[in-house]
């Protein structure tokens, strides 16, 4: 099956044209020795490692609906024992480039991403990586002044002061701006990659204007908005939902499979249902009269209705007499609730 293709189609049906690509490994529970690919792995949920598998999500997530689709689960299974952790999730991306194109050009991860090898290979199939960085992330200017006759020609000038940065350098973004939140952004040089970054610096600020936190994104599209980059990177957590549906709505979790090829079938057709409960039950209502998407309401009203045509056919009630489609509508979103 291939689940990146057919996912594609519902995604270029139903999104509009800014998007970008969430990437996000995600731990999945699951007991024994002998399964394909199994060990610990680390859980966000727990906040620790996990004896289990881990699969890494890729999905499509509409900037204007804020909506994710699944576009493929891919299982962390085969590295070689000499691949690291980073080059081993560029591969995926580079095996799926140019479907991955089609969707958009940004790529967006957390901040374990925002390294070498991760980073220049990404950039290297034509996406660009939308990311966090550490707050002890070296960053450098570059040198444009005058040069010495002899030596070798000065690069940069300078290390990244994160708390005052050179105003030359980075202008205040003012459509992020409010009363507790100053943002600057400029191009500088991330020094673990070697390469020219768009940088946006948050400032948390409290009631005396003081700094009191702050938080640093990347992206290596210069060309790209400070706005684009703070409203790609936190949409890019419309994909937990997908996963959360997935687990607790649609088996993700409930595999008995030890083989990866048989994992693989079962996480995948587990998320692409939440697909197309979202694109047979959301989107097919205009966006303006959207409630929140349910996957709770949308088992609970397949589990009714099945029920109640059970009960109509032991008592030899017909379900398409008028009234009765009334009832079993009633029936079907019994115990509706928001998502």
């Amino acid at each position: 099956m291939d689940w990146l293709g057919f996912n594609l189609e519902i995604v270029n049906q139903f999104s509009g044209p800014d998007r970008i690509i969430a990437f996000d490994p995600s731990y999945v529970a699951k007991s024994g020795k002998n399964t394909a690919g199994v060990g610990y792995f680390h859980s966000g949920v727990a906040g620790k490692r996990k004896w289990g598998l881990e699969v890494t999500g890729l999905a499509a997530v509409d900037l204007e609906d804020i909506t994710a689709y699944h576009l493929e689960a891919v299982q962390t299974v085969g590295r070689h024992s000499e691949e690291t952790l980073p080059g081993y999730y560029a591969e995926i991306v580079e095996q799926r480039a140019d479907e991955l194109l089609q969707v958009s050009k940004y790529l967006v991860a957390d901040a374990y991403f925002s390294r070498n090898p991760f980073i220049q290979r990404v950039v290297d199939t034509g996406l660009h990586l939308v990311s966090r960085l550490r707050k002890n992330v070296s960053l450098r200017y570059s040198y444009s002044g005058p040069q010495k006759r002899k030596g070798r020609p000065k690069k940069y000038a300078g290390k990244v002061d994160l708390l005052h940065p050179d105003r030359s350098v980075f202008f205040l973004v003012n459509a992020l701006r409010s009363a507790t939140t100053k943002a600057y952004a400029g191009v500088v040089e991330l020094k673990a990659a070697g390469i020219g970054i768009k940088v946006v610096i948050v400032h948390q600020l409290n009631e005396e204007g003081q700094i009191k936190s702050f938080k640093i994104y990347m992206s290596t599209d210069v060309e790209q908005s400070a706005e684009h980059i703070i409203r790609a990177y936190r949409c890019r957590f419309q994909q937990e939902f997908i996963f959360r549906d997935g687990k607790q709505f649609a088996g993700m979790e409930a595999g008995q499979g030890r083989d990866w090829l048989k994992i693989d079938f079962h996480i995948n057709a587990a998320l692409t249902v939440v697909n197309l409960a979202i694109a047979a039950h959301h989107l097919d209502t205009p966006a303006v009269s959207r409630d929140a998407f349910s996957m709770s309401d949308i088992t609970n009203a397949y589990a009714n209705e099945r029920l109640a045509l059970r009960i109509f056919s032991r008592c030899g009630i017909d379900p398409n007499l008028p009234k009765m489609k009334t009832v079993l509508n009633e029936v079907r979103n019994y115990a509706a609730r928001a998502a």
